[in-house]
């Protein structure tokens, strides 16, 4: 019966160190300007991400394009 207990407080144990591992949820992409082609999206995209964003992406829509950032 001790081995059993033990056995799964140790397993409750490295379950709780494999959560502890995970990284945090990421956050959400948050549209930011809308620019008429793509290349003026993308440098801005850059020129975000070089000052304190972690990435960008450039989505098509009717008639511009939507630079979201993370």
């Amino acid at each position: 019966m001790r081995v059993r207990a033990a056995l799964v407080s140790m397993g409750i144990a490295a379950l709780a160190l494999c959560g502890a591992a995970l990284p945090a949820q990421a956050a959400a992409w948050e549209p930011h300007s809308r620019y008429g082609s793509y290349r003026a999206c993308v440098d801005a995209g850059q020129m975000y991400v070089r000052e304190n964003y972690n990435e960008y992406k450039c989505t098509d829509g009717p008639g511009y394009y939507q630079l979201w950032l993370r």
